[in-house]
């Protein structure tokens, strides 16, 4: 039998486990994020799995199967949530210049605008997350997450 000092342990570390937070974090971020834009009227935000694709494509434009990478999916889907964003008007497919063979997938000026959008929403959030956290914590916060992203790919 597991006993109840294990059980509580095990809940502290559920509770406050790196993983979690993050999520957690996330959860309440996209929360505010679809909250702000559903209010606006924006219908394109509604449908989180086409656009949770946005944050994957650069602004010159970038292949599926490096999108389908770096989210962790199939090409299928990311091509099934291009195709979608193509019917929005906020993406396109262009030719890669350099591969005539491949297409990449980028950013319609409509498209540019709706991330303009979106990116104003972002900073009105962070003012939120100021108010909670604190400057200090934020700048730090910044900092660190920055780290982590990037720690692979030896970006800052």
């Amino acid at each position: 039998m597991i006993s109840k000092d294990t059980l509580s342990e095990l809940q502290h570390s559920r509770k406050h486990g790196i993983g979690r937070l993050l999520l957690l974090a996330r959860r309440d971020f996209a929360r505010r994020l679809t909250r702000r834009m559903n209010a606006q009227g924006d219908p394109r935000l509604m449908s989180a799995s086409n656009t949770a694709i946005l944050p994957y494509i650069d602004l010159e434009g970038t292949r599926s199967t490096e999108i389908a990478r770096r989210m962790g999916v199939s090409k299928q889907a990311v091509a099934k949530a291009a195709k979608e964003l193509e019917g929005d008007g906020l993406v396109t497919r262009v030719p890669d210049e350099a591969d005539g063979r491949a297409s990449l997938i980028a950013f319609t000026e409509e498209g540019v605008t709706f991330l303009l959008n979106i990116h104003a929403h972002i900073q009105a959030i962070e003012a939120e997350y100021r108010q909670i956290a604190g400057v200090e914590d934020m700048k730090v916060l910044r900092r660190v997450l920055t780290a982590l992203a990037y720690a692979e790919e030896g970006e800052r």
